[in-house]
């Protein structure tokens, strides 16, 4: 045990000390780099989330689009023609 504590006492010469901070710095490059893809891939996840609420919403705006469409021309008689058909079909609904 006190060989231990005379080993960790004893200064260290400048070769060590390089030695040292070199891996010291390695390790903080290899710390750096492994947040920073992480950063990216979370950058990632989060635009491909962003792109299929999109996709979900533009099907959302195409059906409600599509609705109120329908809802013109079935109730509003929308178009000329075919007025006693559409009488038939607010009949379904009324």
């Amino acid at each position: 045990m006190a060989e231990e504590t005379d080993d960790k006492k004893r200064k260290l010469s400048w070769w060590d000390r390089r030695k040292r901070s070199e891996e010291r710095k390695t390790s903080r490059d290899d710390r750096k780099e492994k947040r920073r893809a992480f950063v990216i891939e979370k950058i990632h996840a989060l635009k491909e989330k962003f792109y299929a609420v999109a996709a979900k919403r533009k099907w959302l705006v195409f059906m409600i689009v599509a609705a109120i469409a329908a809802y013109l021309i079935i109730f509003k008689g929308g178009f000329s023609f075919g007025g006693g058909m559409l009488d038939k079909i607010k009949g379904f609904f009324i």
